[in-house]
């Protein structure tokens, strides 16, 4: 049976991109949000960098756009296995020092349409509000791919998802869209967009225990069962 990055690979044709048609003819860029936030802050000195901003969701909001106006973006991606330990020091994650980010941020205004990216099934539709650091509202599908059953998982969204448990979705099909940050676990605007194995969903069914952040002396062990989503992703191989 083949592993899920070789069934994803071999079925990247069947996915679609997760942000509306209209916001990929916009100016956007894969981009490191740490280092892209640290690059910021060198280019402008008089700016103070404190890790308490960025766990302020409006200043970190701020941040973001500032970023996004000087490099002439409508919106960014990026994010994948970055390890955001200076961004985010004073975080929950330091208590485990669990500072790899599994997924990728998909950074978009409030309100912005959330699409499945392929077709599956609702699994789970939840909310871990109030915890601050979470989830907010997040969207769980489950699919099955060369017989390799995995997950993909939506977070930072609105109160109100589009779909609920037991739904059939298809790829392309809206599921919610982008929280503002009352809602979406108190973090800027963005969707955090995550792939997940089945072994691991078994493992962390509780929205307290799966995150979207692991240890790094756990590398080979994350991405075997959290694969890059730009795997699949055709915006990013638009941009290859």
């Amino acid at each position: 049976m083949k592993n899920l990055s070789e069934a994803l690979k071999g079925n990247k044709h069947l996915f679609s991109d997760v942000v509306p048609e209209s916001f990929l003819a916009k100016p956007h860029k894969h981009a490191g949000f740490s280092e892209e936030l640290i690059r910021f802050f060198q280019a402008h000195p008089d700016l103070e960098f404190s890790p308490e901003d960025m766990v302020d969701p409006h200043k970190c909001a701020r941040l973001v756009e500032g970023v996004h106006r000087e490099m002439g973006l409508a919106w960014s991606y990026g994010g994948y296995l970055e390890d955001r330990s200076v961004i985010l020091q004073g975080s929950y994650l330091s208590e485990l020092e669990n500072w790899m980010h599994l997924g990728i941020d998909i950074n978009l205004p409030i309100g912005t349409a959330v699409l499945a990216a392929v077709d599956g099934v609702v699994y789970k539709v939840d909310s871990d509000y109030p915890e601050e650091g979470g989830w907010g509202t997040y969207v769980i599908l489950k699919h099955s791919m060369d017989g390799v059953i995995f997950y993909s998982i939506y977070g930072h969204l609105h109160k109100k998802a589009l779909v609920k448990p037991g739904d059939d979705v298809i790829g392309g099909q809206v599921i919610g869209s982008v929280g503002d940050q009352s809602e979406n676990g108190f973090w800027f605007p963005h969707l955090h967009f995550q792939l997940i194995s089945e072994l691991e969903m078994k493992s962390k069914e509780n929205p307290f225990t799966l995150d979207g952040y692991g240890s790094k002396k756990d590398l080979a062990y994350l991405k075997e069962n959290y694969p890059d989503p730009l795997i699949v992703l055709p915006m990013a191989r638009a941009a290859e």
